[in-house]
């Protein structure tokens, strides 16, 4: 598929590229369908295991291009527009790669949603985060799901109800970023996060994946039961038996992500 919004470079470590840098990488229904569109197509590629998710120009993303969200085409229609977000955030956590989203400038609205709703995040120490759709009449709906499972719940109704900006700092101490870096090494931190994750068994990747989102919504016995059902599966894998024969003879595992 050709992109008109978003850049997308392939490789064990591929890339994601949010280009709109003249609209602050806002995100209008187009990119949303390009972004879900990219990560599926990634997710089908047996060579790429991480995702580095980023944003072109001065930022990473200012949120829902409010130009579309002023659009009125009816309510099916509507609807199906202002899902667009969602799409793209359950979309990322159920694809078998790992996200990574490195962060710079600004990740405003729908735009800090997609930035702490990657696996991973990593934020320049420049950046300005926020919530602050409030200020304009409105709430961040979709993006308060996956946040609110993020941190705790009084920070996240006092930025949702008072519109302020975090520092990544703040962002970093209520678990939103696993990172915060100076922005000059921001590229540099992201890819050498990446390449520690990268260098792993691809099966092992998606399999940790896949099992962590799912037993987030389960109670305690029955995750346990449900994870040693996935660990069975595990283990009956070519890369299991391989990085077993690796330890004992005391040498690198070759995966072949299977």
């Amino acid at each position: 598929m050709e992109y008109q919004n978003i850049l997308v470079e392939k490789g064990r470590i591929a890339k994601v590229t949010l280009n709109r840098p003249e609209k602050r990488n806002a995100l209008s229904a187009e990119t949303m369908v390009e972004l879900k569109t990219a990560f599926l197509e990634l997710d089908r590629d047996p060579e790429v295991v991480v995702i580095i998710l980023s944003g072109n120009g001065k930022g990473f993303c200012s949120g829902a291009d409010l130009g579309g969200v002023m659009e009125n085409p009816g309510v099916m229609d509507s609807r199906q527009v202002k899902g667009n977000i969602m799409e793209v955030l359950v979309t990322m956590g159920k694809i078998g790669k790992v996200v990574i989203s490195q962060v710079h400038g600004f990740a405003m609205a729908g735009g800090f949603g997609l930035a702490v709703t990657a696996d991973l995040t990593v934020i320049a120490d420049d950046c300005k985060l926020g919530m602050p759709e409030i200020k304009r009449g409105l709430t961040p709906m979709n993006i308060m799901n996956p946040i609110a499972r993020c941190m705790p719940r009084k920070r996240i109704l006092e930025m949702m109800l008072s519109g302020d900006n975090i520092s990544p700092n703040q962002a970093m101490e209520w678990g939103l970023a696993n990172r915060v870096v100076p922005i000059e090494q921001l590229e540099e931190e992201t890819l050498k996060l990446a390449e520690s994750i990268a260098c792993n068994s691809g099966a092992a990747l998606k399999l940790c994946k896949d099992a962590f989102y799912v037993m987030q919504d389960m109670n305690y016995y029955t995750a346990f039961n449900y994870l040693t059902d996935m660990l069975t599966i595990n283990a009956m894998t070519e890369d299991s038996k391989e990085g077993i024969h690796a330890f004992f003879e005391k040498r690198q595992p070759i995966w072949k992500d299977k």
